[in-house]
């Protein structure tokens, strides 16, 4: 076996056990708030979510440079993706397939830098979506946001002039984080439970439309209660038996998605 091949060996060791780390670890920590799912139900929600990981993150490198257009329906609202922590817009490949099969977009996916403050990627997200703006003609586009991104959308809608009709969110932490482990980046004071940014920025309604579909059993965002937004005047969607990454590849999220962006 030549160096190239040991090399390849090597890095696809180190993300497999990376991929079942994370599986194994997170898995083990919801376990404390979500006591009703049974055995059988959470192994089979790991193994679920350890195979996406293990299919989705290595798709993830080509839409560091491409994927800004997604294709959908030129003469629609358009629609732009908001990927979540550690992620980038490859992560919506199945919403994005799912919604151009509706005839929904056109779809636009944003990168941002998940590592910074929520203040910055919403700067971003405000520049991006005047820039499809303009490419378009379109007066509004509609959001569908991933984890991080939720918050990143919340805080456009409040710092900046939006141009948004609608907002779908899947499996964002609205009310921060229980995760009592590391979290990299700027990013990890401001979306932890009880964070003082949290108390003000999660306080008013959204202004606009928005659903919130999100697991009750997300080995990530937990408990449930902490997607709801029903009390800030959204719409609560819960499902069940489904991880934090593998609800981006649920037909019944997508569905819910469409459903709510093309709805009168």
């Amino acid at each position: 076996m030549n160096a190239l091949e040991w090399t390849g060996l090597c890095a696809g060791g180190g993300f497999g056990l990376v991929a079942c780390g994370y599986v194994f670890v997170s898995f083990a920590v919801a376990h404390a708030h979500h006591t009703t799912a049974s055995a059988w139900s959470v192994c089979k929600q790991a193994l679920r979510e350890l195979l996406i990981v293990l299919v989705s993150q290595p798709m993830l490198l080509p839409y560091f440079i491409v994927g800004r257009r997604m294709g959908g329906n030129k003469a629609g609202t358009p629609i732009v993706l908001v990927h979540g922590y550690f992620q980038n817009r490859g992560d919506f490949v199945y919403v994005a397939h799912f919604l151009r099969r509706r005839g929904l977009g056109p779809l636009y996916g944003l990168n941002y830098w998940t590592f910074g403050r929520i203040e910055s990627a919403a700067a971003q997200l405000a520049r991006f979506v005047q820039r499809v703006r303009a490419e378009t003609g379109a007066a509004h586009v509609d959001l569908v946001c991933h984890s991080l991104g939720g918050l990143v959308a919340n805080e456009y809608l409040r710092k900046h002039s939006p141009a948004v009709r609608r907002v779908a969110t899947l499996a964002s932490p609205h009310a921060g984080v229980a995760w009592p482990g590391p979290i990299v980046g700027k990013t990890a004071r401001t979306m932890r439970q009880g964070s003082r940014y949290l108390a003000e920025a999660m306080s008013d309604p959204f202004g606009v439309p928005v659903l919130s579909v999100y697991s009750t059993w997300d080995n990530v965002v937990y408990p449930p209660k902490t997607s709801e937004l029903a009390h800030r005047g959204g719409v609560d969607l819960a499902l069940d038996s489904v991880g934090h990454l593998a609800i981006l590849f649920d037909r019944r999220a997508a569905d819910a998605v469409a459903d709510f962006l093309a709805s009168p």
